[in-house]
Protein backbone atom coordinates (compact mmCIF):
# COMPACT_ATOMS: atom_id res chain seq x y z
CA UNK A 1 0.00 0.00 0.00
CA UNK A 2 2.79 2.28 0.57
CA UNK A 3 4.59 2.13 -2.47
CA UNK A 4 1.19 2.75 -4.35
CA UNK A 5 0.50 5.89 -2.29
CA UNK A 6 3.85 6.82 -3.14
CA UNK A 7 3.59 6.80 -6.64
CA UNK A 8 0.20 8.44 -6.80
CA UNK A 9 2.00 11.33 -4.54
CA UNK A 10 4.92 11.75 -6.91
CA UNK A 11 2.53 11.77 -9.80
CA UNK A 12 0.82 14.64 -8.73
CA UNK A 13 3.99 16.71 -7.39
CA UNK A 14 3.22 20.37 -8.52
CA UNK A 15 5.77 22.70 -10.32
CA UNK A 16 5.97 24.96 -6.94
CA UNK A 17 7.21 22.48 -4.82
CA UNK A 18 4.59 21.15 -2.92
CA UNK A 19 3.75 17.71 -2.90
CA UNK A 20 0.19 16.70 -2.70
CA UNK A 21 -0.65 13.16 -1.56
CA UNK A 22 -4.17 11.63 -2.43
CA UNK A 23 -5.55 8.48 -1.55
CA UNK A 24 -4.88 5.74 -3.62
CA UNK A 25 -8.52 5.08 -3.93
CA UNK A 26 -9.35 8.61 -5.52
CA UNK A 27 -7.02 7.85 -8.30
CA UNK A 28 -8.06 4.20 -8.92
CA UNK A 29 -11.96 6.07 -9.07
CA UNK A 30 -11.46 8.84 -10.34
CA UNK A 31 -8.39 8.04 -13.27
CA UNK A 32 -8.58 7.17 -16.49
CA UNK A 33 -9.90 3.22 -15.50
CA UNK A 34 -13.19 4.38 -14.36
CA UNK A 35 -13.64 5.35 -17.82
CA UNK A 36 -13.91 1.75 -18.38
CA UNK A 37 -17.16 1.52 -16.14
CA UNK A 38 -18.68 4.14 -18.00
CA UNK A 39 -22.37 2.65 -19.11
CA UNK A 40 -22.84 2.39 -22.87
CA UNK A 41 -25.95 3.84 -22.28
CA UNK A 42 -25.04 7.25 -22.47
CA UNK A 43 -22.93 6.47 -25.40
CA UNK A 44 -26.00 6.15 -27.41
CA UNK A 45 -28.87 8.00 -25.34
CA UNK A 46 -28.95 12.20 -25.41
CA UNK A 47 -28.95 13.17 -21.71
CA UNK A 48 -30.99 15.54 -20.61
CA UNK A 49 -31.07 18.94 -20.59
CA UNK A 50 -29.18 20.49 -17.22
CA UNK A 51 -31.61 21.15 -14.61
CA UNK A 52 -30.02 24.67 -14.26
CA UNK A 53 -31.89 25.69 -17.57
CA UNK A 54 -35.12 25.10 -16.30
CA UNK A 55 -37.16 27.63 -17.06
CA UNK A 56 -34.27 30.14 -18.69
CA UNK A 57 -33.75 30.99 -21.87
CA UNK A 58 -29.86 30.09 -23.43
CA UNK A 59 -28.81 33.19 -25.55
CA UNK A 60 -25.48 32.34 -27.64
CA UNK A 61 -23.67 33.98 -31.06
CA UNK A 62 -21.44 31.75 -32.47
CA UNK A 63 -18.66 34.21 -34.42
CA UNK A 64 -17.10 32.63 -37.63
CA UNK A 65 -14.25 34.36 -39.11
CA UNK A 66 -12.63 31.43 -40.90
CA UNK A 67 -13.18 29.81 -44.41
CA UNK A 68 -11.89 26.51 -43.33
CA UNK A 69 -14.24 24.24 -43.41
CA UNK A 70 -13.29 22.32 -40.18
CA UNK A 71 -14.59 25.58 -38.22
CA UNK A 72 -17.64 26.06 -40.01
CA UNK A 73 -18.73 22.07 -39.38
CA UNK A 74 -17.73 22.77 -35.57
CA UNK A 75 -20.17 25.92 -35.65
CA UNK A 76 -22.73 23.96 -37.03
CA UNK A 77 -22.21 20.74 -34.59
CA UNK A 78 -22.18 23.13 -31.68
CA UNK A 79 -25.69 24.90 -32.55
CA UNK A 80 -27.18 21.50 -33.72
CA UNK A 81 -25.87 20.04 -30.07
CA UNK A 82 -27.58 23.35 -28.82
CA UNK A 83 -30.76 22.36 -30.81
CA UNK A 84 -30.84 18.98 -29.84
CA UNK A 85 -30.64 19.16 -26.13
CA UNK A 86 -33.23 21.93 -25.80
CA UNK A 87 -35.67 19.28 -27.40
CA UNK A 88 -35.88 21.72 -31.19
CA UNK A 89 -37.70 24.16 -28.38
CA UNK A 90 -36.53 27.20 -30.16
CA UNK A 91 -38.72 29.02 -27.39
CA UNK A 92 -35.77 27.64 -25.00
CA UNK A 93 -32.84 29.49 -26.61
CA UNK A 94 -31.85 32.21 -28.89
CA UNK A 95 -28.85 31.45 -31.45
CA UNK A 96 -27.53 33.75 -33.93
CA UNK A 97 -25.00 32.94 -36.04
CA UNK A 98 -22.44 35.88 -37.25
CA UNK A 99 -19.82 36.01 -40.12
CA UNK A 100 -17.59 38.28 -40.68
CA UNK A 101 -13.99 38.49 -42.12
CA UNK A 102 -12.48 35.56 -44.35
CA UNK A 103 -15.86 33.56 -43.03
CA UNK A 104 -18.11 35.56 -45.16
CA UNK A 105 -16.86 33.32 -47.72
CA UNK A 106 -19.23 30.14 -46.67
CA UNK A 107 -21.60 32.18 -46.49
CA UNK A 108 -21.70 32.58 -50.40
CA UNK A 109 -23.66 30.99 -53.04
CA UNK A 110 -20.60 30.56 -54.73
CA UNK A 111 -18.58 28.45 -51.96
CA UNK A 112 -19.19 24.90 -52.02
CA UNK A 113 -22.22 25.49 -50.16
CA UNK A 114 -22.14 22.03 -48.46
CA UNK A 115 -23.44 23.70 -44.94
CA UNK A 116 -26.15 25.67 -46.80
CA UNK A 117 -28.63 22.34 -45.98
CA UNK A 118 -28.21 22.43 -42.49
CA UNK A 119 -27.94 26.07 -42.09
CA UNK A 120 -31.52 26.02 -43.34
CA UNK A 121 -32.56 23.71 -41.18
CA UNK A 122 -31.05 25.45 -38.22
CA UNK A 123 -33.06 28.55 -39.43
CA UNK A 124 -35.57 26.86 -39.45
CA UNK A 125 -35.61 26.39 -35.67
CA UNK A 126 -35.16 29.38 -34.53
CA UNK A 127 -31.28 30.17 -35.80
CA UNK A 128 -30.33 33.69 -36.63
CA UNK A 129 -27.54 34.03 -39.65
CA UNK A 130 -25.89 37.40 -39.98
CA UNK A 131 -23.12 38.21 -42.36
CA UNK A 132 -21.06 41.21 -41.89
CA UNK A 133 -21.10 44.02 -44.59
CA UNK A 134 -17.37 45.17 -44.10
CA UNK A 135 -16.17 41.75 -45.26
CA UNK A 136 -18.63 41.73 -47.83
CA UNK A 137 -17.03 44.90 -49.33
CA UNK A 138 -13.55 43.33 -48.65
CA UNK A 139 -14.31 40.45 -50.61
CA UNK A 140 -16.25 41.99 -53.48
CA UNK A 141 -19.74 40.28 -52.46
CA UNK A 142 -23.10 41.86 -52.93
CA UNK A 143 -25.98 40.62 -51.15
CA UNK A 144 -27.29 38.33 -54.02
CA UNK A 145 -24.01 36.29 -53.48
CA UNK A 146 -25.13 35.73 -49.75
CA UNK A 147 -27.57 32.64 -48.89
CA UNK A 148 -31.46 34.49 -49.21
CA UNK A 149 -31.59 33.53 -44.89
CA UNK A 150 -28.83 35.75 -44.20
CA UNK A 151 -29.19 39.15 -43.18
CA UNK A 152 -26.84 41.72 -43.64
CA UNK A 153 -25.58 43.63 -40.76
CA UNK A 154 -23.22 46.59 -40.44
CA UNK A 155 -20.01 45.09 -38.97
CA UNK A 156 -19.80 41.60 -37.43
CA UNK A 157 -17.84 42.07 -34.72
CA UNK A 158 -20.22 45.36 -33.73
CA UNK A 159 -23.20 42.18 -34.29
CA UNK A 160 -21.39 40.69 -31.36
CA UNK A 161 -20.49 43.18 -29.24
CA UNK A 162 -23.91 44.27 -29.33
CA UNK A 163 -25.15 40.76 -28.38
CA UNK A 164 -23.11 40.37 -25.76
CA UNK A 165 -24.22 43.69 -24.34
CA UNK A 166 -28.12 41.91 -24.69
CA UNK A 167 -26.83 39.04 -22.19
CA UNK A 168 -25.80 36.53 -24.62
CA UNK A 169 -22.47 34.45 -24.66
CA UNK A 170 -20.25 34.68 -27.27
CA UNK A 171 -18.58 31.55 -28.45
CA UNK A 172 -15.46 30.98 -31.13
CA UNK A 173 -15.11 27.53 -32.42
Amino acid sequence: MHKQRSRVCGALLAGAGLLVCVPSAWALRYGPASYNTYSAFYNSHPLPTPRFFKGKVLKMVIEVDSPAAAKWNYAIAVLTNIEKAFGNDPRRYRLELVAFGPGIRMLSVWSDAHNRVPLEHLVSHGLKVRACHNAMLATHLVRKDIFAFARVVPAGILEVARKEMQGYVAAKP
